[in-house]
């Protein structure tokens, strides 16, 4: 470990490539996610040491701790190595990518947050002889990290570009469910379609929570998310093999912290719609779905959708977040947006230089090649591409340990882009 310390500063970064760290940390770090009240599940310990467990093993990884004089963690940071154009020392925030993870940002405890992100933009500052670019991909837009970050960097001759990542349509829970029934665009069909639903033999909502429901009801979940999309080609957000294993793990770990909601629609004792939600310090958070095509006619989703902000007004919490993508079923529902951004450091040098203008490149032909392409065509290209980069992430050692055994619309009238 080193560790880097201002002696004016009320903390000090401890730094590690060791991933046994991230094990240790696990109390620490739970309590710290505890204490900052950011409420974003994608910030825990069960969903980023999840992530590194199914993924990232074979990468290295850069942990910067942030403790006070007392030794406490204050703040976290954890980065991974991602494979870039050229070669370039390339680290990325660790759960960038086929998670669909939005607002990551570093973890600080109240009262610390500026003294963290100081220590943590020095600490990346002081190591740039060690990488040509830093990418911090789906931060909140306005995060301080921003502007730590450019304020040490900049004078140190790096290069700083924010670039516009995805909105999330939310809405704060204001009033009754009756009253936010109201002002929904598509109140009659959504009345009539539960109705109608209501009326058939069996019809029951069931929700998954504890320990114990988590992994049978998660594997109903993922085998309609799968039929829903098979018709288009399979999904994006939740693909088959490995990153379907990966929620498995980690739905009875969230079940555990009292924060999964894992909503199945039944009719005649068989399931035929899903909502994956996570709820915590008051949010909920629509992570993604599946249905049953043989009754898309009858929009299951739709009402079950309807369900999860009822029950989010029962329960008295504050926000429904749906996360990134503005599908219509999410617009219909939300009044308000979030955006995420992302922060890409270059080092100053030809050689991070080049790998930028390499890059640029490559995304200026990859625009124009979905100009032209058809969206089934690009779907398909983009389903490649995460099964390269998945393959990157080190699937072989997830596979092996298994003895090789970013969120979509509700049904076929919804746009079909998935999330990136």
């Amino acid at each position: 470990m080193n560790t880097a310390r201002n002696h004016l500063s009320p903390v000090r970064v401890v730094e590690s490539d060791d991933p046994a760290r991230l094990a240790a940390l696990r109390e620490e770090w739970t309590g710290l996610f505890q204490a900052s009240g950011v409420g974003n599940p994608f910030l825990s310990w069960e969903w980023q040491y999840g992530f590194w467990r199914a993924f990232a093993q074979r990468r290295p990884i850069w942990v910067l701790e942030v403790r006070d004089r007392g030794n406490r963690l204050a703040g976290l940071l954890v980065l991974c190595a991602r494979a870039s154009l050229g070669g370039l020392r390339r680290w990325c925030l660790l759960t960038n990518g086929i998670t669909g993870t939005d607002g990551l940002d570093v973890l600080a405890r109240p009262g610390f947050g500026p003294a963290v992100r100081e220590a943590i933009a020095q600490a990346v500052a002081q190591a740039m002889t060690r990488w040509d670019l830093v990418d911090l991909e789906d931060l909140p837009c306005g995060s301080g990290t921003i502007a730590a970050l450019r304020r040490v960097l900049l004078p140190r001759g790096a290069r700083a570009i924010v670039e516009p990542r995805f909105v999330c349509p939310s809405f704060a829970l204001r009033g009754t469910f009756a009253e936010h029934l109201s002002r929904f665009r598509r109140r009659e069909a959504f009345l009539r379609r539960r109705r109608w639903l209501e009326r058939q033999h069996g019809f029951r909502i069931a929700v998954a929570e504890t320990p114990a429901e988590a992994p049978e009801a998660m594997e109903d979940f993922l085998r309609l998310h799968r039929l829903r999309w098979d018709g288009d080609g399979g999904s994006e957000g939740i693909p088959p093999g490995p990153v379907e294993d990966f929620h498995r793990d980690l739905a009875p770990l969230l079940a555990a912290r009292g924060w999964l909601r894992l909503y199945r629609m039944f009719v005649d004792g068989r399931s035929i719609a899903a909502v994956y939600g996570l709820e915590l310090s008051g949010r909920f958070h629509y992570y993604q779905s599946g249905m049953d095509p043989e009754w898309g006619a009858r929009s299951p989703g739709l009402v079950l959708i309807g369900r999860t902000v009822e029950d989010a007004y029962a329960r008295h919490l504050s926000d429904y977040d749906f996360l990134r993508g503005t599908e219509p079923h999410k617009l219909d529902w939300a009044s308000d947006r979030r955006e995420t951004c992302t922060l890409r450091l270059r080092a100053p040098g030809l050689r991070s230089e080049a790998g930028a203008a390499a890059e640029e490149v490559y995304r200026m032909a990859r625009d124009a090649a979905r100009a032209i392409a058809p969206e089934r065509m690009w779907s398909a290209l983009r389903r490649v591409r995460r099964t390269v980069f998945t393959g990157e992430l080190g699937f072989g050692a997830l596979q092996q340990r298994r003895g090789e055994h970013g969120h979509e619309a509700e049904d076929r009238a919804s746009s079909p882009r998935q999330g990136e």
